[in-house]
């Protein structure tokens, strides 16, 4: 990175001293033959370039072209993080973790599912029970009603079945309540160890809904590119230790949140491993959105950065250039993707672009300090 910082400064260095002499060679003409500079700011985010200028014949101009491409939108690390061999033994039993943590949260989230399905069913019923208890006890007491309305039974045998109904009653509220209160337990249980996986690297989804043979990766996303990334998007993936071979997949889930830590988004797709080449663990470089789709490809000596976003110049008149942010993806050769900003048929500034970037930090200073600035009889 400090490599990178001082070639970039060293450019802008060069870039200047070219300006620098480009100018000096204008004023050195006689004092009585008026001339415009070589280049000069000419209004909110405009340089003027003169014609003809030995810095106008520096600059290679491109006409910006789309073109159909399938190179990723956005390159990142990704990992290995669960496999699920072909066998005969229970699913549950074969799936394998890149950490001893991550199997081990694994195996609690399976018991919280059986706790679960245990005391959903359990308080099925105990409801199932309450309510035969209850109806039985009804019967009983609307039974001994109608014989004491004849005669034939005593008040004290019914107010003791009445008395008995409502002992009934309330205890099958009290066994249903704990019940709902377990099963709520287990729940909130398996919900917490389900976000534990996911910050462990794996989506739970996927590991009920995958088919035997396949392998899930998992790659973060940087939070500024997270635009770039949707589930059904497919992927690619080289993978370090078998450098040789592209394997294909596509985005199955995206996390619900972002790390707090690293300002990153999960995302979790599967590859199939059928003929048993992966391994949890391994690290592979994802390519994430390898759609065909047609797209504008620009030099990359076009591209200036400043601050923390890049802009080209685009041709606005003759001698006028456009200073305009971009959004940019990933380097092609020597060119690189626009994802938003530059329309198919603009001219702008590829090889030599860097000579004008002393003149575009200005203009962008200039436009800070006149927002910066206080309204004009504004009280201080």
């Amino acid at each position: 990175m400090m490599g990178l910082f001082l070639r970039r400064r060293l450019r802008v260095g060069v870039a200047l001293l070219v300006l620098l002499s480009l100018n000096a060679g204008a004023d050195s003409k006689p004092e009585t033959v008026v001339s415009s500079p070589v280049v000069e700011l000419a209004g909110n985010r405009l340089i003027r370039v003169k014609a003809g200028s030995l810095l106008e014949q520096k600059f290679s101009i491109t006409s910006v072209q789309k073109q159909r491409i399938t190179t990723p939108l956005l390159v990142v690390t990704g990992a290995v993080v669960a496999r699920l061999p072909v066998g005969s033994a229970p699913k549950e039993d074969r799936w394998q973790f890149n950490s001893i943590e991550l199997s081990g949260v694994y195996a609690d989230w399976q018991r919280a599912q059986a706790e679960k399905n245990f005391n959903a069913k359990r308080l099925e019923k105990i409801r199932e029970l309450t309510a035969a208890q209850y109806n039985s006890q009804k019967l009983a007491v609307d039974r001994l009603r109608k014989l004491v309305a004849t005669g034939t039974e005593a008040i004290r045998d019914l107010t003791a079945a009445e008395a008995t109904l409502m002992e009934v009653q309330l205890g099958g509220q009290k066994d249903v309540y704990e019940a709902e209160t377990a099963l709520t337990v287990s729940s909130r249980s398996r919900a917490a160890l389900e976000r534990k996986l996911l910050q462990e690297g794996v989506d739970p989804v996927l590991l009920e809904s995958s088919s035997p043979g396949v392998s899930l990766i998992m790659a973060d996303v940087p939070e500024l590119r997270i635009s770039l990334v949707a589930v059904g998007q497919a992927c690619a993936a080289r993978f370090y230790g078998l450098p040789d071979q592209v394997f294909a997949g596509k985005v199955r889930s995206l996390a619900p949140t972002l790390s707090a830590e690293r300002h990153t988004l999960r995302v979790f797709f599967e590859l199939n491993d059928a003929a048993d080449q992966f391994k949890p663990g391994m690290y592979a470089e994802i390519g994430l959105g390898t759609d065909p789709r047609d797209a504008i490809l620009v030099p990359t000596d076009g591209v200036l950065h400043s601050g923390n976003s890049d802009y080209v110049l685009i041709g606005a008149q003759e001698g006028l250039w456009r200073i305009t942010e971009v959004s940019v993806g990933e380097s092609i050769d020597d060119r690189i993707e626009i994802l938003k900003g530059v329309r198919e048929g603009e001219r702008i500034i590829g090889n030599g672009a860097i000579l004008l970037k002393p003149m575009l930090v200005q203009s962008l200073q200039n436009e800070e300090a006149e927002t910066k600035r206080p309204l004009s009889g504004a009280k201080l």
